[in-house]
């Protein structure tokens, strides 16, 4: 029997399906990895200079970001979390004191009526399905960070860098145009930069 799915949307039902069946004790040793990894691209990331970073609360499996947002906060960075906002997405601060709800695919957002456009970001930390070694990203197929992000230039602020997995990795992912390009992905294990 042939799928009548494309095939974007079989790969990401593949690697979503891949990254879910990873154990507890898998997702934490990933996320240290992460921070540890992510320390060690400092220079590249200039992040001395940075005040905001975007990330985001895991879901479906994705790679946590948990120990990366302590850290910026032990840093004194600024961190924020997005939003959906009709068909876009607006980001909202991150504290202790985050008073949550739940936006229309069951996710927690921050309440607050205060919010930043993407471009007020110095760095944001976005969530991958699949992602190759040429930077090509596989979202979870909303399209929320591509129109967000649809005008960004390659030189201009927020540096839009992916989280993911090791296993989400595919040999060449299909792009297509409306796909905004990332300038670098951290996994466990591998620092790629665009």
């Amino acid at each position: 029997m042939t799928s009548h799915l494309d095939p974007r949307q079989t790969l990401r039902r593949q690697l979503r399906q891949t990254r879910r069946s990873l154990s507890e004790d898998e997702q934490l040793n990933a996320s240290t990895s992460l921070l540890f990894n992510f320390k060690e691209q400092l220079s590249y990331l200039n992040i001395d200079n940075t005040q905001r970073i975007a990330l985001y609360l895991t879901n479906d499996g994705e790679i946590s970001p948990h120990l990366l947002c302590d850290y910026f906060w032990q840093q004194n960075i600024q961190t924020y979390l997005p939003v959906v906002q009709d068909k876009q997405l607006s980001f909202a601060r991150y504290t202790a004191e985050t008073i949550w709800q739940k936006n229309i695919f069951g996710i927690k957002e921050p309440v607050t009526t205060e919010y930043l456009s993407g471009n007020k970001l110095d760095i944001v930390l976005l969530p991958l399905v699949g992602f190759d070694s040429k930077g090509g990203r596989l979202g979870m197929g909303g399209g929320f960070y591509d129109r967000t992000f649809a005008n960004k230039r390659a030189d201009e602020k927020p540096l839009l860098i992916g989280l993911a997995h090791d296993c989400q990795e595919v040999k060449n992912l299909p792009v297509e145009g409306w796909d905004v390009p990332l300038q670098a992905i951290i996994t466990p294990t591998q620092f790629i930069k665009v």
